[in-house]
């Protein structure tokens, strides 16, 4: 009977609730974007409410499924309730240590949490586990750059764009200019401002940068 309700209550799950990418960026003090924090099941709309309470009826059924588990800790991080985002994750990886998409959430819970430090022990340790996983690298490029750590996140950050073909979007180039505008390295800065403008030749801040890059580094230079 048990097995019958859990199937059921995940039909309705993936009928009723909407897909969500993330923690979305609510604010500009949020640490990571949309599509850092990491839900297992597609589904429909529903409320931030009504997905808690089901995904809870469904740990009352089976409290050892972790992907529920961590949609619920998905689910808590998006309303900014870290404090349970953080336990749910935190059991998860108790029951299933090499789960690599709940270290990722919990990494990105701590980071908009302002806990730099455990933000980067937990993509540090997600890439341990699995070295091929591309956004813990960005991720942890992210953390780094938040830390001030500019040659540690250039060096997450480009082996995140060597494992994605040599491409990224325009904040991931964005923020590896910046890392090399802090260290003063000008033909690096001006290298990742030109990439930028090759995927969005319209981007008005890039433009803005590297037609003024000789000023600025002549001035930061005085």
């Amino acid at each position: 009977m048990k097995h019958i309700s859990k199937l059921f209550l995940l039909s309705f799950l993936l009928t009723a609730i909407a897909f969500i990418p993330g923690c979305g960026k609510q604010n500009e003090d949020d640490f990571f974007s949309d599509e850092d924090i990491q839900e297992e099941k597609t589904s429909a709309q529903s409320t931030p409410q009504e997905r808690i309470d089901q995904y809870k009826k469904l740990l009352e059924i089976d409290p050892a499924d972790y992907q529920v588990r961590n949609n619920l800790g998905v689910t808590y991080a998006q309303l900014k309730l870290f404090e349970e985002a953080v336990k749910e994750f935190e059991q998860v990886i108790k029951t299933k240590p090499d789960y690599t998409t709940a270290w990722l959430n919990l990494g990105s819970t701590y980071g908009d949490m302002g806990l730099i430090d455990k933000a980067i022990e937990c993509f540090s340790k997600t890439i341990e586990i699995a070295p091929q996983y591309a956004k813990a690298h960005q991720n942890l490029g992210v953390a780094y750059f938040y830390d001030k750590k500019y040659d540690q996140s250039i060096k997450a950050f480009e082996k995140f764009i060597e494992m994605n073909n040599d491409t990224a979007d325009e904040s991931t180039f964005y923020t590896v200019a910046q890392s090399y505008k802090h260290l003063k390295n000008k033909e690096k800065y001006k290298e990742y401002l030109k990439r930028i403008l090759e995927i969005n030749p319209n981007n008005e801040l890039a433009k803005s940068e590297l037609d003024k890059i000789d000023e600025r580094f002549e001035k930061s230079n005085e």
